[in-house]
């Protein structure tokens, strides 16, 4: 797991993020083997402080205490970043990946924590393998993995919405085919590509809840531009990764979903589904919550928890 710093414990883990705006946080329930991962606490809170105390306020709301952590990271605090691995022994290809990446680091190479991770092994014979690497300040990991420490709990690992992404495309996946995702919340818009397990494609757009906010006919704009924009990731799909088979394009929920579901199935060769929360989810005993921005802040938390539950004994 990205950052994983700790061992593991038996109590289920609470994740959580902050986001423009807000900050949410989720811990699943324990559910028997091959039934939906059951919800046991939502909790979102309102605030445009820093990031650092929005989390603080959140940990206060859900009453924390002796718990096991998850947080994912803003976009502003990593760089997530796709290259061609170095040819070098499996031991060796940290040290090498750091070497290859260090010009592209917004902060010195030894102020920074790179994760690699390994190249996807459903790549056909015959193309360039890839990998992903995620780079964050050392500053910035050490004071999250601290701040809890007045809940005697502890940050044990420290995830990237991307990933968090494709926790929960798989989920939808079919069999054979990739899964394409597109969410939108305060944070922005990103969409990805994945098949089983592997992550093969991600892009961000310059949209946000907030922006679409602003009026009608603005939203309308940025809708315009965002179809266009999501005709040529398409392309780029259909040609240079034509061994995925995107068949469909999943539309997390946000406020304005429908709006732009409808844009999306006149302008898209592909079919266009949004997504159920409550079809992934047992949400029996934790509704989840109606406001769609709501949500749509908890989508990628939901993510990091469907990961962290793999985890568990």
């Amino acid at each position: 797991m990205l950052f994983d710093v700790s061992r593991r414990s038996a109590q289920m883990p609470v994740s959580m993020a902050a986001l423009p705006g807000c900050a949410v946080g989720v811990q699943l329930a324990r559910s028997p083997a091959g039934e939906k991962p059951c919800l046991g606490r939502v909790h979102h809170v309102a605030s445009n402080a820093p990031a650092t105390a929005r989390l603080d306020l959140l940990a206060r709301g859900m009453h924390l205490r002796k718990v096991r952590l998850a947080v994912l990271l803003e976009g502003a605090d990593y760089q997530f970043l796709q290259i061609e691995p170095p040819a070098v022994p499996p031991e060796e290809l940290s040290t090498a990946v750091r070497w290859q990446v260090k010009d592209l680091l917004r902060q010195p190479l030894d102020q920074t924590t790179l994760d690699v991770l390994p190249p996807a092994s459903s790549t056909p014979p015959g193309r360039v393998q890839t990998a992903w690497v995620v780079a964050a300040g050392n500053v910035l990991l050490r004071e999250r993995m601290l701040q809890f420490r007045a809940y005697d709990s502890q940050v044990t690992v420290i995830d990237v919405p991307e990933l968090a992404q494709r926790n929960l495309a798989d989920c939808l996946e079919e069999p054979g085919r990739a899964t394409a995702v597109l969410s939108i919340n305060s944070a922005g818009c990103l969409l990805t590509a994945s098949r089983a397990g592997e992550l093969f494609f991600t892009r961000n757009f310059e949209v946000s809840s907030r922006s679409l906010a602003a009026s009608p006919s603005a939203r309308r704009d940025q809708f315009d531009r965002l179809v266009l924009e999501l005709q040529r990731s398409l392309d780029v799909l259909e040609h240079q990764y034509s061994f995925l088979s995107v068949s469909t394009l999943w539309l997390a929920p946000f406020a304005q979903c429908e709006e732009l579901l409808s844009m999306l199935i006149e302008n898209l060769y592909v079919s266009v589904k949004v997504i159920n929360l409550a079809e992934i989810f047992d949400c029996s005993d934790c509704p989840l919550p109606e406001e769609p921005d709501q949500q749509a802040a908890l989508f990628h938390v939901l993510g990091l928890a469907l990961r962290e539950a793999e985890a568990m004994p």
